[in-house]
């Protein structure tokens, strides 16, 4: 009777063994090739088990009905089957922990590197965001009810800027010359000279130099560039004007005989010079006593 009563303790201990590892093979945590294989076995065990219980409800009804106790080589051998599946039992559930164990590690580092990956992300979202905020941003935002995100427009073009011609230039000198901006008269005439020296403008821009050097009463320029406008066209309709300035410049620098004789040459020249240079071409014959 002690023998049944052992037995059937520890068919009841088998099951309580039993029970937490079936749950653990059906709750799902598991569910590589390996677990599923550890629950087919788990569940053999259980049938084993079953049919273990039956067995020792057989002998129990036996002995319950005045029967003798079973054979010694039976209940040592029922013992030795419980022991050896108890044993199997453990070693299964020791191989479901160490397989959830896996899982849980492998679920870790899966975990690690998915927050890698979206920090990663989420830098470069950042930066794209930032590279872009001093342009698109800023364009959007100034717009009317822009949302930020829209494309900046593109900048309208500068109007074309004309560029003056020689006659524009030499209509801006003469005006400067009139109004006693000599500084401004001789610029406007030194661009001429260096930006359309191969213009006709060229030679009014030289006699325009000349007289806004006598301006500034720097009159030996003067005097040079006088010179050069008679020397640019000896015939040409600034040629007596240029030998009165030019007369008139050598005596501003007490050259009386050079000043008389570009006086004499313009009167051999031009014996009948333009009316508007009588009067001044007489004014200096008697200023210089010529």
């Amino acid at each position: 009777m002690k023998r049944i009563l052992l037995a059937g303790l520890c068919a009841g201990a088998l099951c309580a063994c039993l029970l937490p590892g079936a749950a653990l093979a059906q709750d799902g945590s598991v569910t590589s090739r390996e677990g599923i294989t550890l629950q087919n076995q788990i569940l053999a065990v259980q049938n084993q088990v079953q049919q273990l219980q039956a067995q020792l409800q057989q002998v129990q009804a036996n002995g319950g009905g005045g029967s003798s106790a079973p054979a010694p080589v039976e209940s040592g051998g029922s013992g030795t089957l419980v022991t050896q599946l108890l044993q199997r039992v453990s070693t299964l559930e020791d191989e479901v922990r160490t397989l959830t164990g896996n899982l849980q590690q492998l679920q870790n580092q899966v975990d690690t590197q998915n927050a890698q990956v979206n920090k990663q992300i989420g830098d470069l979202t950042f930066q794209m965001q930032n590279g872009q905020s001093g342009s698109g941003s800023a364009a959007g935002s100034g717009a009317p009810g822009g949302s930020g995100q829209s494309a900046a427009a593109p900048p309208a073009a500068a109007p074309a800027v004309a560029v003056p011609t020689p006659e524009d230039l030499m209509q801006r000198g003469v005006l400067a010359l009139h109004e006693g901006h000599y500084q401004d008269s001789e610029g406007i005439a030194r661009e001429i000279l260096a930006k359309h020296r191969g213009s006709p403008r060229a030679y009014d821009a030289q006699y325009l130099l000349a007289q806004s050097l006598q301006g500034e009463q720097r009159y030996q320029a003067a005097a040079l560039a006088f010179d050069d406008a008679y020397n640019m066209n000896h015939k040409g309709p600034r040629a007596p004007n240029a030998l009165l300035g030019l007369a008139m410049t050598l005596a501003s620098i007490n050259q009386k005989a050079a000043a008389c004789d570009t006086l004499r040459t313009l009167h051999a020249q031009f014996p009948s010079p333009p009316h508007y240079l009588v009067p001044p071409i007489s004014a200096a014959h008697h200023r210089l006593g010529c």
